[in-house]
């Protein structure tokens, strides 16, 4: 199956279960590109997805941008594999690679109807997560002593001991085998990949990245630091939008207004159509607030204008001097 069919094959699974779904515009159009290939929300679950047809070759600045876009939107990422350099990926199954999990369409078909995996990939096979204690009063329900069920499986008694307190987990062959002498399959403890703990550390890319601004990105970068707002570029190309901004400030609490994500265009440059439709269409699923930074020489067209997006000149921009002033001007454009 290609990549544009299994991306079909989500957004249709994603729509069948009430989510309502974003794609930069079809599902062929810059498929490797981003480090998202659609957006999905429902009620307060967000997350992105992304194909990755190699899970053994992974582009590093689109890896940092999943992460760094999970921890912004405070989504999750979804990424669907195909194959790692040996084979194709197994279901039922979960893949780390740089702290991300990876999974099949299957898997993620099975997780919609909340049938969860419970195999961890580790190089020389999988090993399975137990619930300990339901391992414990299953065994005991049936009168096998942990040195039987030991000599069952051909472990140690301590063995036994350590898959019961969850200091050890057992290969998949063991896991089912216990599954099999016990005849329970609940023993088993599910693994909820949306639930998986993202670490990213975005001031790590975000000193490089500013080292490859324009002079008219610099400008902003400057005013957005004086202003007293953090902020992450995307200079890779691996989003469709410029930069991110929001807020370490305690006082100020906006419900929706962070993170905020920009577009923008410098002198004698067009505005980028594709990118407005993305600001709109983002900010329409998210409920986020987008702006447009724009040299003070650019005409506005007025299909533009009916987007309702927030239009700031970089002339206005510097005369904001703190974050309340920077809200207002945004709310007032």
């Amino acid at each position: 199956m290609t990549i544009d069919k299994i991306l079909q094959r989500i957004d249709a699974l994603l729509r069948k279960f009430n989510y309502e779904t974003f794609v930069l515009g079809n599902f062929a159009i810059n498929k490797c590109k981003f480090c998202f290939d659609l957006l999905a929300k429902k009620d307060d679950l967000l997350f992105s997805v992304k194909i990755f047809p190699n899970i053994d070759n992974l582009n590093q600045d689109i890896v940092h941008d999943i992460k760094s876009l999970s921890l912004i939107l405070k989504s999750k990422p979804l990424l669907i594999g195909i194959r790692n350099r040996y084979q194709k990926l197994e279901d039922n199954t979960i893949y780390i690679r740089e702290g991300l999990p990876f999974i099949t369409l299957d898997t993620f078909e099975n997780i919609l109807n909340e049938q969860y995996p419970h195999i961890l990939a580790r190089r020389g096979g999988g090993v399975v997560f137990l619930n300990g204690s339901l391992l414990k009063s299953v065994r005991e329900k049936q009168s096998i002593t942990r040195n039987e069920l030991s000599e069952f499986l051909g472990v140690t008694k301590r063995t036994i001991c350590s898959y019961e307190n969850e200091s050890m987990r057992p290969s998949e062959k063991i896991g089912n085998k216990i599954s099999e002498i016990l005849g329970n399959n609940d023993i088993f403890k599910k693994i909820d990949v949306f639930g998986w703990g993202i670490k990213s550390n975005i001031e790590e890319k975000d000193i490089s990245e500013e080292k490859e601004l324009t002079e008219f990105e610099s400008h902003v970068q400057d005013i957005i630091k004086d202003i007293g707002l953090s902020s992450y570029w995307y200079k890779k190309g691996s989003f469709p939008f410029k930069l991110s901004l929001y807020s370490h400030s305690d006082k100020i609490i906006l419900n929706g207004f962070y993170p905020l994500f920009s577009g923008i265009s410098e002198e004698q440059s067009k505005i980028n159509q594709m990118t407005v439709q993305c600001l709109k269409n983002f900010t329409d699923l998210f409920h986020k607030t987008s702006l447009f930074i724009i040299d003070n020489d650019i005409k506005i067209h007025e299909t533009f204008k009916k987007t309702n997006i927030p239009i700031v000149k970089i002339r206005n921009l510097e005369k904001v001097d703190d974050e309340e002033e920077f809200i207002e001007l945004i709310q007032e454009s």
